[in-house]
């Protein structure tokens, strides 16, 4: 999020958008407000981990809540939890949008990015703690058998690349037939077993490792709940201080 958001504002420097040029400036797209739509598309993903279609609506709750305004409030997607505007209605009490929205001329340029994060496609990845980021995986797997540490020829790694694809993709049994071609005499038996068993250990530590994620979610959503709440209590709306206008399922 953080670094789409600086790429938008670096393109975007010499156009003229709502009267100015770019999308930064005071009451527009600072550093701070973009790493503030860090933390919240992050917590949006923290917070909805096995519900897919509620982690969509809570990223593009946070695209609906920044662009809303007086004449046109969009908080449907909202939770009256945390929504100051929802809690005012409830309340009886006036809200004013103009503290805490941004010029709709910048949340239209920055709308392909939460096209992009808010994707199905995207955020299935992280479902149950997973990784947008496949690449680092793979390249784990690469690196282990082919370290940088040590000089390999283009043969040897582009040997080592296409064994890291079979065995990321589909368990190290995958390679049995590429060790069969290669020794031309199949493989033994005890090469089965162990390639079986390293597959088997590998989803063992799969399913560990998110256990003890959805664990330590646990204790993080208690202790963001608890930040937040002090935050409200402040008020602080500065720019140069962390907004907490909106946080999905915290705002």
């Amino acid at each position: 999020m953080l670094h789409r958001l600086q790429k938008i504002a670096k393109d975007l420097k010499e156009t003229e958008i709502d009267g100015k040029l770019g999308i930064g400036g005071k009451g527009r797209m600072t550093q701070q407000m973009m790493i503030n739509f860090q933390q919240y598309y992050r917590q949006a993903i923290v917070r909805n981990k096995t519900n897919l279609d509620e982690m969509i609506r809570s990223v593009w709750a946070i695209w609906k809540h920044k662009c809303s305004s007086n004449e046109e409030p969009h908080h449907e997607w909202c939770s009256i939890k945390y929504c100051g505007y929802l809690k005012s209605l409830e309340k009886d009490e006036e809200y004013d949008h103009n503290k805490h929205r941004l010029p709709l001329g910048v949340m239209k340029a920055i709308r392909p990015v939460f096209d992009e994060l808010a994707h199905p496609d995207t955020l299935k990845k992280v479902i149950n703690g997973g990784s947008q980021n496949s690449n680092e995986s793979f390249h784990a797997v690469l690196w282990n058998l082919a370290p940088k540490t040590r000089y390999a020829t283009g043969a040897v790694i582009d040997l080592c690349a296409a064994i890291a694809v079979l065995s990321f993709n589909d368990g190290n049994q995958s390679i049995l037939p590429v060790i069969d071609e290669l020794t031309g005499g199949g493989c033994g038996f005890y090469t089965k077993v162990v390639l079986k068993r390293l597959d088997e250990r590998r989803v063992y530590y799969e399913h560990k490792q998110k256990r003890t994620k959805q664990e330590k979610t646990k204790l993080t959503n208690e202790t963001l709940d608890l930040q937040q709440g002090d935050r409200m209590s402040l008020g602080v709306n500065d720019d140069n201080s962390l907004d907490d206008s909106y946080i999905p399922g915290a705002y």
